[in-house]
């Protein structure tokens, strides 16, 4: 498989993070696919925004999950962005086609975000990954046939049986930490490997040798420039 360049939260190094305007930008450069982060608000809605509070990324200040979408909706994500909500970026994906990376950052989304996917009928697009690895099994054993990754920031002595112990499809590595053993252990065993984040010219080079899968970036333009 060549290796597909994901947006890292859309932009995050040429616009602002998890919005629409960057996800935007780096579909409009090309990019294979998309990366975002989800939490919850107040009233139970997906929202996609990386923090568990506002203060960072907005000019909101607080926890996300103590706000109403509504509420969300009236804060600055920069460049007069708002706060999406999963559906809005599954609504701009399907116009591009492309591939969504929905990286869990709570427990208790994974059935509204299946119920969504399914809803809107992205399920082959859509592409789970979380740090917390029982989210993933949480979801595989409500929808086994949409593709999940365990994500790592370590460099596991045996990540094939980390990702059999989630029933998850593949891996995703910090760049920082993965190796060509890992990458070859994971698709020896019929496994794929993302990682996060090349963000030089050199990075691609190096990573792309490795048979990466998919390769996330903060920086779209260095792909297509």
């Amino acid at each position: 498989m060549k290796t597909k360049y994901i947006g890292h939260r859309g932009a995050r190094g040429e616009k602002p993070e998890n919005t629409l305007l960057g996800i935007r930008h780096a579909l409009e450069l090309g990019l294979d696919g998309i990366e975002i982060d989800i939490h919850l608000s107040q009233d139970g809605e997906l929202v996609v925004i990386h923090d568990d509070k506002l203060d960072r990324t907005t000019n909101g200040k607080g926890f996300v999950n103590q706000f109403s979408l509504e509420k969300l909706k009236t804060f600055d994500a920069g460049n007069g962005e708002k706060i999406p909500t999963l559906s809005e970026v599954i609504d701009l994906m399907k116009k591009f086609n492309k591939e969504l990376f929905i990286e869990m950052k709570v427990p208790g989304a994974e059935e509204k975000i299946l119920k969504l996917i399914k809803e809107k009928k992205f399920t082959d697009l859509s592409i789970l990954k979380a740090f917390n690895h029982r989210l993933i099994l949480n979801f595989k054993n409500l929808a086994p046939n949409i593709r999940a990754q365990v994500l790592m920031d370590s460099l596991p002595i045996d990540p094939v049986g980390i990702i059999k112990s989630a029933k998850a499809d593949g891996i995703s590595v910090n760049t920082k930490m993965i190796d060509t053993a890992l990458v070859d252990q994971c698709h020896q065993a019929g496994f794929f490997v993302t990682s996060w984040n090349a963000n030089t010219k050199e990075d691609l080079l190096k990573f792309i040798e490795m048979k990466i899968d998919y390769l996330c970036t903060d920086y779209p333009g260095i792909i297509n420039p």
